[in-house]
């Protein structure tokens, strides 16, 4: 039997003992403050970032045999002997899920079409932009209308030839648009930190890739972390969503919203623009490289010419910027567009 008293636990041996614990807990304590949180809000941004810009259109494969021997950023046209003359020419204005009123707004276009050129035209609507890539590519779909940010993805891959725009007298273009409530406390962009922007559909420059980037490059903005995030597929319900109060901001393209406000669909003074981009052309309407170019010739004729007023066009699509159409260069109108592109791939790549 051990008859020896007990050590006496004194205050300088408790510390020795419980020094080492302290250490180890104050440098756990550091690292869950300092690295953990880091390590994982860094890969936080890189999932959202990349999940989203995942979510953008992929394009089909390349045009097959396509060339571009005059630099201008189109394909070429086949040997005479190699292009086609349909027995129909199909038209389809730009995709969108619901139709509106455009093949009324579209039909005295195509019958001045179907008058010069002596072949019958048709109106299709197609609920997606791919689908309308793989009608051209099918040598189904001859005439077509694209939304701006689509135009480079439908002229690498299905030989688009952009020939007019929608313009007026003096100038053809959109601005995109940042977009709060007029009651919002929403100053300027810095403002959107924890807050909801909507975007559009992930093919669509004004409503998705140009504020996207620029809110990334401009303002150091990244989705999840500084701001939430979702898409409404359509500028008319996002302009709905915003009024609702469902989000704190949208971009818009000026020239869709200037025909709300044409329509009596939306009050100006409901809304206060935050931020406005430089000028990027609208929609572009052209035809496939293949046809024959007797009827590329009378195609563009029409549609340099047409004259707006009177008709649906003008009902439809007309505001104090687009009376008319108006010739587009692809090389330098869409400049902007392929620099937004290019930094959405870069994106890809660091994301």
């Amino acid at each position: 039997m051990n008859d020896a008293p007990p050590q006496s636990f004194s205050g300088s041996r408790i510390f020795k003992i419980l020094l080492p614990i302290v250490v180890v807990l104050v440098a756990g304590a550091w690292a869950v403050q300092n690295y953990l949180p880091s390590a994982a809000q860094q890969e936080l941004e890189q999932r959202e970032v990349s999940r989203l810009l995942g979510k953008a259109t992929v394009a089909p494969a390349p045009m097959k045999g396509w060339t571009d021997a005059n630099g201008d950023l189109l394909a070429d046209s086949p040997a005479d002997g190699e292009c086609i003359k349909p027995e129909k020419l199909v038209f389809s204005y730009v995709a969108s899920e619901e139709a509106g009123d455009e093949a009324k707004a579209w039909k005295p276009v195509l019958d001045a079409i179907a008058e010069a050129t002596g072949i019958e035209t048709e109106y299709q609507h197609f609920d997606a932009t791919e689908k309308q890539l793989a009608e051209m590519q099918a040598g189904n779909l001859h005439l077509i209308a694209f939304s701006t940010g689509a135009v480079p993805m439908a002229v690498t891959s299905a030989g688009f030839i952009p020939v007019s725009t929608f313009g007026n007298a003096d100038a053809a273009g959109y601005t995109m648009n940042l977009l709060v409530r007029a009651d919002s406390d929403i100053k300027d962009p810095k403002g959107l930190k924890g807050k909801k922007v909507t975007f559009v559909r992930p093919n669509s420059n004004s409503g998705f890739k140009a504020a996207l980037i620029y809110l990334m490059d401009e303002q150091g903005m990244l989705p999840e972390r500084d701001y939430d995030y979702g898409f409404s597929m359509g500028h008319e319900l996002s302009v709905a969503e915003l009024l609702a109060g469902k989000t704190d901001c949208i971009p818009i393209a000026s020239d869709l919203f200037d025909r709300m406000v044409a329509r009596g669909e939306v009050d100006p003074a409901a809304v206060r623009v935050i931020y406005e981009s430089e000028r990027f052309p609208p929609v572009a309407v052209g035809y496939v490289c293949n046809l024959t170019p007797e009827l590329r010739e009378q195609i563009t004729k029409v549609l340099t010419e047409f004259n707006w007023q009177g008709t649906p066009m003008l009902e439809t699509y007309g505001t104090q910027n687009a009376d008319r159409f108006v010739p587009v260069n692809y090389k330098d109108d869409w400049a902007n567009i392929r620099r937004i592109d290019t930094a959405i791939d870069e994106a890809r790549k660091k994301y």
